[in-house]
């Protein structure tokens, strides 16, 4: 036995392909483990005899608690792809338990960095060169660390890029995931089988597809850096003529593990102190977010999918203009490229929310998510109660009160919201999660409640898109059969119904400034 030891000890050290079936082997244990306790728990607390529906409901929330946290500590065991599933749950608020996606909220921020001797053998295998060579600086602190990647600011030396002389950004993939990747993503899958087969009704099981067909694109730093060069060219002509407060860093070079990039000096979008020492607007610096991705929503359909606060830095600017501030959008790896209809029926539906207007709600719910379940759906876009959606508030804030109530619906509502997630287009699952995080930033923006303008906004480029695609139907009909009564009636009542939107948006905008002056007036 201690010659086997001793075997397999030499083996581990000496042998890389022995060393990784060995790490693939513990992996696959521990996460098996953990998938196991999970569902042995929830079968065990679901299959007890209770002696009311609220000690029924208090057993339910201390098994999801005890289950998160078991997950929890495996991810963070774990690392690298797991710890991006569980930010993946952590943005689903409203649509999992709170005891989830509280949990889970943690790996947002906490992730370990590799070490030095990692990056340089990276760095060398996949550029080529030490990187004492192509840098003539290099801070080994990561100035900002992920699941799957770490940063460090950097500085070229001269013969390393001819046209950019600077401080940059290094984005390095975390060496690990390469030998582990695939293998995790089996064991994922995996899992989620086991708890399917636990609980027939388990709905979820689409987040493991979700996952393989976005893991590969995240992980290759080339086709994020086209990402980087798409979104930036779809903006050119408002970001040079300062129309809108963007800013994507430029892309130096990309391998497929390395990204070199242009680094900008900022702070996190959420983080209101650096805000208030450079006396920016943070209800400006949330318009310009959301401008910014209602036009890759509706008008341009290529959507940057993950902007969650460690994603977007706002920086402070002294050139005067329109703005004090840039948006720097970082982190260009997720998108997702809309179809034409799918898009042209997601403004429709938009629209139909913020006017309340059911008919339209349930015939967009259809289209854009396969669902006839429109009211549970409606809610899950907008984070909303029914009520609120039909009596036109959407821009209203949240109250606790409100929080409580979805809260409490979801976890009701559970099989319903895991079926329409099932049959939703891959796009509109991100989609989801998208507006999820947009509202989050936004939320915490709003230091003046009653000043949000929100759906003001989205309004006016959802209008925009139902107009233009509207428009260039009718006038390809036009140039097919000829002008006739009936098309031209059409096209009149598209451009009405926009002119419409866009007066009735106007005018609440206008009201809403009357009332904000009066209050101020009558407090003074």
């Amino acid at each position: 036995m201690a010659a086997i030891g001793l075997g397999g000890t030499l083996l581990y050290h000496n042998n890389d392909q022995f060393r990784h079936v060995i790490s693939a082997v513990q992996r696959c244990s521990i996460s098996g483990y953990v998938g196991a306790r999970v569902a042995l728990d929830y079968k065990l607390t679901l299959s007890r005899t209770y002696a009311s529906e609220s000690e029924a409901e208090e057993a339910k929330r201390a098994c999801h608690l005890r289950c998160a946290n078991r997950v929890l500590r495996g991810l963070q065991t774990l690392g690298g792809v797991y710890v991006k599933l569980g930010q993946h749950v952590s943005a689903m608020v409203y649509l999992l338990p709170i005891e989830w996606t509280s949990t889970m909220a943690v790996l947002q921020d906490r992730c370990d960095p590799s070490s030095e001797d990692e990056i340089r053998q990276l760095f060398l295998s996949d550029y080529g060169q030490p990187i004492e060579d192509v840098f003539e600086e290099f801070d080994w602190k990561p100035i900002g660390v992920a699941s799957l990647a770490q940063v460090h600011k950097a500085r070229l030396r001269s013969t390393a890029d001819e046209t950019y002389d600077g401080w940059v950004a290094v984005k390095l993939e975390h060496p690990s995931l390469d030998e582990f990747c695939q293998i995790d993503m089996k064991t994922v899958t995996f899992i989620f089988d086991i708890i399917k087969r636990a609980f027939p009704d388990f709905g979820f099981d689409w987040f493991a597809d979700e996952m393989r067909e976005s893991l590969p694109k995240e992980l290759d730093f080339v086709h994020e850096a086209q990402n980087a060069r798409q979104v930036e060219a779809n903006f050119a002509e408002e970001i040079k003529a300062r129309k809108i407060a963007l800013v994507i860093p430029k892309v130096i070079w990309a391998k497929r593990r390395i990204m070199c990039m242009e680094f900008i000096e900022g702070s996190r979008i959420d983080d209101l102190e650096y805000m208030k020492r450079h006396g920016i607007n943070p209800q400006e610096v949330s318009s310009e977010l959301i401008h910014a991705f209602s036009e890759m929503i509706f008008l341009h359909g290529f959507v940057h999918c993950d902007p969650h606060p460690g994603n977007v830095i706002i920086r402070h600017r002294n050139e005067g203009g329109r703005f004090n501030f840039d948006l720097v959008l970082l982190d260009h790896g997720l998108y997702r490229t809309l179809p034409q209809q799918l898009r042209a029926d997601y403004a429709q539906l938009w629209t139909a929310l913020i006017k309340g207007d059911e008919k339209g709600i349930e015939k967009y719910s259809l289209r854009v998510g396969g669902t006839e379940v429109y009211q549970i759906f409606a809610c899950m876009l907008t984070g909303r109660e029914w009520d609120t959606i039909q009596s036109m508030d959407l821009n209203s804030m949240r109250t606790s009160d409100e929080l409580g109530r979805m809260s409490m619906g979801a976890m009701e509502l559970l099989k319903e919201i895991a079926d329409i997630l099932g049959k939703l287009p891959r796009a509109v699952l991100l989609l989801l999660k998208t507006n999820d995080l947009l509202r989050h930033v936004d939320e915490t923006l709003s230091v003046v409640p009653d000043q949000r303008n929100t759906y003001l906004i989205m309004g006016r480029y959802c209008a925009q898109a139902v107009w233009l695609d509207t428009k260039q139907y009718l006038l390809n009909q036009i140039r097919t059969v000829g002008l006739n009564w009936r098309l031209t009636k059409h096209l009149f009542q598209a451009w009405w119904n926009y002119e419409a939107l866009e007066f009735g948006l106007w005018f609440y905008r206008i009201l809403t400034s009357w009332k904000h002056m009066f209050q101020s007036i009558t407090h003074s």
